[in-house]
């Protein structure tokens, strides 16, 4: 009976070992022919997408460098035209009216000549009685040595001929006498022919101080006048840019000047420089000159350049060869450029030979036929996938 314990007790505790061990190999049998039927998806690698992009072929070429500025228009010669005499003004030119054009050598307004026409007879007078005063003493002179010349016969001895005995001084007096009537003359003269005052140049009237019936006293203002043979653009520049302007008299850089309120454009070129920095802007100050500005010689009628306007000017400078034209959008960062090249972005660092307004001069860096590309990409990197909107992919 005991025996029959025992064998029961070990019966049930090589159940409990043998149980688990037939569980653990039954659920490992069974995941492995559930793995072995499992469907198993091919993960293939992403496909590389491809950006579009628009490009342009560039090619080398000559072109001439400018510099975009603004100025400001300013009379070349302007005088305050004042009067050496003084009168009554009798008479004034149809053309002495503010913004009125005259020509040079007309007459701008007469005054009252009455008093100095008496002055110029006096002083005709004067010189007439100065030259008969002359030719008196002259004649006593010739007295005066024949009269020394009988008194040495006579007596028999020597009367020393002195410069008095002679009348030498009363001659130099008269012939003094005769040279002041004559300045007296020419001095009344000219003062007449001052109540006639003449335009010094082609001008434009600016201002008009004086009017019919008004008196003119000497040294008195009568007008303010603006030769309009040239006008002067004052133009702030960059001091980088001024080594690529030519500055001359005769050969200065040409510049084109547009008016805003007109389409009209001027020519003129650089003559000097003011010699100066602006106060705040920092700029070196140039000189163009502008000849012709009121059109008066050209046949058809065009607008007036006026004075005080602030206009554009471009400045023509020194001429670029065998350079790149790009507009200055398509330059990159640090100076660089993309090229699409084979489908793929290339990223080119480039010398500029120069930079203004919109426009970059590419001097090297890239070639000649490489297919610069105009639009923007997000995220550049060297060697990213390109399609070109013409459907050319890579």
């Amino acid at each position: 009976m005991s025996a029959l314990k025992k064998w029961g007790s070990a019966v049930i505790l090589l159940i409990k070992i043998i149980l688990p061990i037939c569980l653990i190999l039954a659920g490992v049998a069974g995941w492995s022919y559930f793995k072995s039927k499992e469907l198993k998806m091919k993960r293939k690698p992403p496909k590389r997408q491809a950006i579009v992009v628009d490009t342009i072929s560039v090619k080398p070429g000559n072109y001439l460098s400018s510099v975009q500025v603004m100025g400001t228009v300013m009379p070349d010669r302007e005088i305050i035209l004042k009067s050496k005499v003084s009168g009554e003004v009798i008479s004034i030119s149809p053309k002495f009216v503010r913004g009125g054009v005259m020509q040079k050598g007309e007459t701008l307004l007469t005054l009252e000549d009455s008093d100095y026409r008496i002055e110029v007879q006096k002083a005709q007078s004067a010189l007439d009685k100065a030259f008969s005063y002359l030719a008196i003493e002259k004649g006593s002179q010739m007295i005066a040595k024949e009269e020394l010349k009988l008194i040495n016969e006579a007596s028999e001895g020597v009367v020393k001929a002195t410069d008095l005995a002679l009348r030498k001084p009363q001659l130099i007096q008269a012939k003094a006498e005769v040279d002041r009537a004559r300045a007296d003359l020419e001095k009344a003269q000219l003062n007449l022919s001052r109540t006639k005052v003449i335009v010094p140049f082609n001008a434009l009237v600016l201002e008009k101080q004086v009017n019919i019936g008004s008196l003119v006293t000497i040294q008195g203002t009568l007008a303010t006048l603006v030769d309009v043979d040239a006008y002067r653009v004052e133009a702030q520049v960059p001091p980088d840019r001024l080594a690529a302007l030519r500055i001359s008299e005769k050969t200065g850089s040409e510049a084109i000047i547009h008016s805003q309120y007109s389409k009209q454009t001027w020519q003129g070129k650089v003559v000097r420089i003011t010699g100066k920095m602006s106060g705040k802007s920092r700029m070196a100050g140039v000189i163009i000159l502008v000849p012709d500005p009121l059109g008066l010689k050209h046949k058809e009628k065009i607008p007036q350049l006026l004075l005080d306007d602030h206009v554009a000017v471009k400045i023509l400078g020194k001429p670029l060869e065998n350079v790149f034209s790009l507009s200055r959008s398509i330059l990159r960062d640090g100076n660089t450029v993309w090229v699409y090249n084979s489908g793929v972005l290339e990223i080119k660092e480039v010398n500029l030979a120069w930079k203004e307004d919109g426009q970059v001069f590419v001097k090297s860096g890239i070639n000649s036929g490489d297919a610069v590309i105009t639009s923007d990409l997000p995220a550049p990197v060297k060697g990213m996938a390109l399609q070109l909107s013409s459907g050319e992919r890579s």
